[in-house]
């Protein structure tokens, strides 16, 4: 069970980095995009990040602390715990980051997608941390 909700939050960060990098492509080809905030020239959609984190969240911590109760290691859980601050941070904050001037659009995209990559290689490590630990209590 919990080898499946580390799939699916793997998917789901998957999942928002290909919308990062898609939306701009999807944006210049269609221009009228529903539910967009504009900065300038850029378009992005902040709700999609919020949208998907309901979900990344309570897969993640189900399937993390699934895996820790399992194999007892740390280091799936805090570098999973890293990338989920980094994409919480920016789908509560990166709109104001953006209005303010703090950060460039292309720097949210660049937070959101290292986020993603850190969050998914936490959950690598969690899900052959398992099934290490499996494969050891079978033999």
């Amino acid at each position: 069970m919990q080898e499946h909700f580390d799939r699916f939050a793997i998917m789901l960060s998957g999942l928002c980095a290909i919308h990062c990098i898609a939306l701009p492509i999807i944006a210049s080809i269609i221009p009228l995009l529903t539910a967009t905030v504009h900065h300038g020239n850029e378009v992005h959609e902040f709700w999609f990040h919020q949208f998907i984190l309901l979900f990344i969240l309570p897969v993640s911590l189900i399937a993390l602390f699934t895996g820790f109760r399992s194999h007892g290691k740390l280091l799936p859980l805090v570098i999973a715990g890293i990338g989920l601050a980094i994409l919480t941070f920016i789908a509560l904050f990166a709109e104001q980051l953006l209005i303010d001037n703090v950060i460039p659009h292309e720097g949210e995209t660049l937070l959101t997608i290292t986020g993603g990559l850190i969050h998914a290689a936490g959950h690598i490590l969690n899900l052959h941390a398992t099934r290490k630990k499996h494969t050891h209590c079978s033999t």
